[in-house]
């Protein structure tokens, strides 16, 4: 993988991460209106959309290669999006 490749997918990852900070945000707020099965679902469903979407990305970039700093990135990027909405 050459190193703009590498760039290239590690910003991608900063990104997602914060549109995923953005997006759980937006599911908190029905956390507390809904019943408990109902939370179980929404949960597992965004979660398991949330990782798809993520691998297609990565698919799409650079064939599927997942190296861990694209996860820490993609955790930096959830923190800074925490930060950026408080």
């Amino acid at each position: 993988m050459t190193l703009s490749l590498q760039i290239k997918v590690l910003i991608i990852s900063f990104i997602y991460g914060i549109i995923i900070s953005y997006i759980l945000k937006l599911q908190y707020k029905y956390f507390f209106e809904s019943k408990l099965w109902y939370k179980v679902m929404l949960t597992a469903f965004f979660i398991l959309d949330i990782v798809i979407l993520y691998f297609l990305i990565l698919k799409n970039i650079n064939d599927g290669i997942f190296h861990i700093y694209f996860l820490i990135l993609l955790i930096i990027g959830f923190i800074f999006g925490n930060k950026l909405m408080d």
